[in-house]
């Protein structure tokens, strides 16, 4: 018999021997590695989240929808304009820096706890911000409150008593991404906690 005619078998004997090794994965690592990529996903699409909230702003100041702004106010209602839209800057960045730590090698560096508090923290602000601002636009809209669980009227909440259907849409969308965000940093924030810790040496999260 040739060379040339053992390679074909010795090809066929290869291609078998692959699948075997890779029956031979024992089921905790299949399950950690599917663990890991969920927690990975889930930090990602928190991260696009985050990405999207900032591109709808630039859709707010590109299409002439404004925010309150402090040099509108006096006062006390100007402090805490001012101190709002710091906590809100503080917010995006932490926001931002968050779904990257959770997924990424440098977050083994954070204490795992203080990851999950943060996370879960996003979660409930941006779910209790949605929820409530879905609800007082369905409050609204039906005329069950017509000035929302708030008590303020369509102009005091919009900036004017007759809203074009944009700045109707574009606030309705900002309540419903608010809660959205809240559901992914959710989902991110379980995703994590599934994550099994490693041991001493190895990481805090064993990724």
């Amino acid at each position: 018999m040739m060379i040339d005619d053992v390679k074909p078998f010795g090809g066929l004997l290869t291609s078998y021997a692959r699948p075997q090794r890779a029956d031979r994965i024992s089921p905790d690592r299949r399950m950690r590695d599917d663990v890991l990529r969920a927690n990975r996903r889930t930090a990602y699409s928190a991260f696009a989240w985050v990405m999207a909230f900032l591109v709808w702003h630039v859709v707010w100041y590109a299409t002439g929808l404004g925010f309150p702004s402090a040099s509108d106010q006096h006062g006390v209602e100007r402090v805490v304009i001012q101190v709002f839209s710091l906590v809100v800057v503080l917010m995006v960045i932490v926001g931002a820096l968050l779904p990257l730590a959770l997924a990424q090698p440098w977050g083994r560096r954070v204490p795992r706890w203080v990851l999950l508090s943060a996370a879960w923290t996003g979660a409930v602000l941006l779910a209790a911000r949605g929820v409530s601002g879905v609800g007082d636009d369905l409050v609204r809209v039906t005329g069950i409150l017509p000035r929302g669980f708030t008590g303020l009227t369509t102009a005091q909440t919009l900036g004017t008593s007759q809203p074009s259907f944009w700045c109707l849409f574009a606030s309705g969308a900002t309540d419903v991404l608010f809660a959205v965000g809240g559901l992914v940093f959710a989902l991110a924030a379980i995703a994590y906690r599934r994550v099994t810790p490693a041991s001493p040496g190895r990481g805090a999260t064993g990724r």
